[in-house]
């Protein structure tokens, strides 16, 4: 084939679109976009859009593509010569995850094990949440992380892709960023510190499945349920209002209403009795409640009013009523407690945030006018919805008392906040000297090579003094 033919038949591979890389030219005057192959004997094979497969000698692409064909080529190998691989994602990161290999006894009916290699996942297109088995995958190598636990030492462990492509760009990319300097071709992975934020309330029901609750609480929440009879039963947020406080939840628990409207409204001056519900220890039932006397002090709004009465400061919320035993108004408040769901030190759920006094109360009938919609002159009910009913609870304290109770919900919500981890554990790796003396500075390998702290090699398992050993050649020791 004569020089001209040769140059315009590269050129015509080099002008191939669409595909998943864009493959420069060793003088970068022409492109072509292909999926790489194989690396075999100097010839990169790649597939171009149509499906078709060419070969490029290496020597005929960028500095930086060959370096990828010779990557991806080395990771391909690895995969191969690994084969497909089981594993469970341990802990989700910022991106990507850490998960173990698995091991499975010849028994069909031997369970998965899941003790094996940790390694670092690349994000991937599919989510990674905790527990998540991936069965028989190829995992292509991408280099190496050094991962920061929050409790334990730093350990190098090896990174993979659940792609090709991804794998060798990565590895390449990282290679750029390290500038040469082999300590910089493991950077950090830190393990979040992932926290579960618990939240409780009062669920006022309405009748058919409907129910009142605070919306702050169920602001940001990821999952919401009605804890009732020992069981979890989900619920769904209907309608929101930041501004009332409301929130109208549905849940195929159904409970039996109370009488929520007074025959009058609650007026300034007017006694009343405020009954204060606590959680027991457990944080799943209700405590027996506490009963105190005040009076309507102030009306805030046409939705709320102020009072003096005590209420219990550890309460979840609560209803005030009348000396005839109906209900003028309820108030809510929630209880935060958040726990360190990955820490070693598995700690105990405590208070997140102050409790604050609260007298204020909604009116009663300030619910009831909530649960429509439309403009004004035109409102209708929402849909479904029971019209709450009048009227007086009992006749005496410990009956009224046991039947509110009784008829008040429980609402659970939970999200899940993820935080940076304490300065001091990222520090004790980066090379400077630790605040509190956490690592050494200086590590003695078996062959009695000496690294310090920045070497890829640093093993903080086995510290050594800096007259200890040879010095690594990587690092100087």
């Amino acid at each position: 084939m004569s020089h001209l033919l040769i140059r315009a038949y590269l050129a015509l591979i080099f002008s191939a679109s669409l595909s998943a890389r864009e493959w420069q030219s060793a003088d970068g005057t022409r492109s072509l976009q292909a999926d790489f192959v194989a690396l075999k004997n100097s010839q990169v094979l790649l597939r171009l859009p149509d499906g078709k497969t060419t070969g490029l000698s290496i020597s005929a692409l960028g500095a930086d593509d060959a370096e990828f064909a010779r990557l991806a080529q080395a990771s391909l190998t690895d995969a191969t010569a690994q084969g497909p691989q089981t594993l469970q994602v341990q802990i989700v990161l910022a991106e990507g995850a850490i998960a173990r290999l698995g091991s499975k006894a010849p028994s069909p009916d031997s369970p998965w094990i899941f003790a094996g290699e940790m390694i670092y996942l690349l994000p991937s297109p599919e989510p990674f949440e905790k527990g998540t088995r991936l069965e028989a995958r190829p995992l292509f190598p991408a280099g190496q992380r050094t991962f920061v636990p929050l409790d334990g030492d730093p350990v190098i462990i090896r990174a993979f892709a659940l792609g090709l492509e991804q794998a060798a760009a990565t590895a390449l990319d990282q290679r750029h960023a390290a500038g040469g300097d082999p300590s910089r071709l493991a950077p950090q992975i830190t393990e979040p510190l992932v926290q579960i934020i618990t939240t409780r309330g009062l669920a006022i029901p309405l009748g058919k499945g409907y129910y009142l609750a605070e919306s702050r609480l169920l602001k940001g929440a990821a999952s919401t349920v009605l804890h009732e009879n020992a069981k979890d039963y989900p619920v769904k947020v209907i309608k929101e209002d930041a501004g009332v406080g409301l929130s109208l939840v549905k849940s195929e628990f159904e409970m039996e209403p109370l009488r929520l409207l007074p025959r009058e409204p609650a007026q300034i001056g007017q006694s009343l009795f405020a009954i204060s519900l606590s959680l027991t220890s457990t944080r799943k039932t209700f405590a027996p409640p506490s009963l105190s006397r005040g009076i309507v002090s102030q009306s805030g709004s046409s939705s709320r009013f102020q009072h003096d009465a005590a209420i219990d400061p550890d309460c979840v919320g609560g209803y005030l009523m009348s000396d005839r035993w109906e209900v003028l108004g309820v108030f809510f408040r929630h209880e935060s407690r958040v726990e360190i769901l990955n820490s070693g030190a598995r700690s105990s759920a405590k208070p997140l945030e102050a409790r604050t006094e609260r007298v204020e109360a909604l009116h009663s009938r300030s619910l009831d006018q909530w649960l429509f919609e439309g403009e004004k002159g035109a409102l209708r009910r929402l849909p479904g919805v029971p019209t709450p009913r009048s009227g007086s609870l009992g006749d005496e304290p410990k009956e009224v008392i046991e039947r509110l109770r009784a008829s008040t919900a429980l609402i659970i919500a939970s999200r899940e906040e993820k935080r940076d981890p304490p300065v001091r554990r990222r520090a004790a790796i980066s090379g400077s000297p630790a605040p509190d003396g956490a690592a050494p500075a200086f590590s003695l390998s078996g062959s009695g090579t000496r690294h310090n702290r920045t070497c890829r090699y640093f093993n903080m398992a086995k510290p050594c003094q800096a007259t200890e050993g040879k010095p690594c050649k990587l690092c100087g020791g």
